[in-house]
């Protein structure tokens, strides 16, 4: 796939997502560049080029928890407590270079997608259940109820 239509391919995809579908796209870019940082980390390359991928990391996790934070849920405020862990952490790995704590925020993070994984999962059975309903030709297609007949008989 050429760079433009991969561009145009990923923007459709964002522009077309539920509200959980982009939070689990958030949670697959922060791992894909924790991924990548850990594996030229074990390389023993350059910091700096580990550094560019946690600091994308960082930005993405920031938005998880400001998302979170905007959320009236009461699950929100735990979101967003979980992310601003991870964050933390991950800012500490960074000027540290303590490559355990990538790992660890990286365990928490493939935790949550897993979790976020399941919902989606979970939501798009529940709506494709609710929308197909089988019924008789007599009954309502909305209620499912006997539609009364009309009698021609005195």
């Amino acid at each position: 796939m050429t760079q433009p239509s991969r561009n145009q391919y990923l923007e459709s995809k964002i522009l077309t997502a539920s509200q959980l579908q982009l939070h689990l796209m958030l949670l697959d870019g922060a791992i894909r560049f924790g991924r990548q940082a850990l594996a030229i980390w074990s390389e023993k390359a350059d910091f700096a080029d580990v550094d560019l991928l946690l600091a994308k990391m960082s930005d993405v996790v920031d938005e998880l928890t400001h998302s979170s934070a905007a959320g009236k849920e009461s699950f929100s405020k735990q979101f967003e407590e979980q992310y601003a862990f991870i964050y933390r952490e991950l800012i500490f790995s960074r000027f540290n270079e303590d490559v355990e704590k990538l790992k660890s925020c990286l365990d928490l993070l493939a935790y949550q997608q897993e979790t976020w994984k399941m919902v989606c999962e979970k939501l798009e059975a529940d709506k494709a259940t609710q929308a197909v309903k089988p019924g008789l030709p007599h009954m309502r297609p909305q209620l499912g109820t006997p539609i009364q007949g009309i009698s021609i008989e005195a």
